[in-house]
């Protein structure tokens, strides 16, 4: 009876440590979730700013060689975006 006592306290051991390590995990999969959250919530408010910071400096015309750069390359993409609507309105059309 001893050798089923000792069993029991060592099956009900590891349990308790188990559920402790689930518990630990599901702590930092909530923290990991929490920060990518967080991190996602930033990068909108980059993009919210960019846009402004745009629109800004396309009003203004003011460039420096870095910005006209990456003002010429998002020209270049919304051009393109234009035209692969303009053909997608032309297959549903056809």
């Amino acid at each position: 009876m001893a050798l089923f006592d000792d069993l029991s306290k060592k099956a009900a051991k590891f349990t308790e440590k188990t559920i402790e390590k689930s518990s630990e995990l599901a702590d930092t999969a909530k923290l990991k979730i929490s920060i990518k959250s967080a991190q996602s919530d930033l990068d909108e408010q980059f993009i919210k700013l960019g846009k402004v910071y745009y629109e800004m400096i396309c009003k203004d015309n003011v460039f420096d060689e870095d910005t006209a750069k990456i003002v010429q390359e998002i020209d270049s993409i919304k051009s393109r975006i234009d035209k692969l609507e303009d053909d997608l309105k032309k297959v549903k059309r056809d």
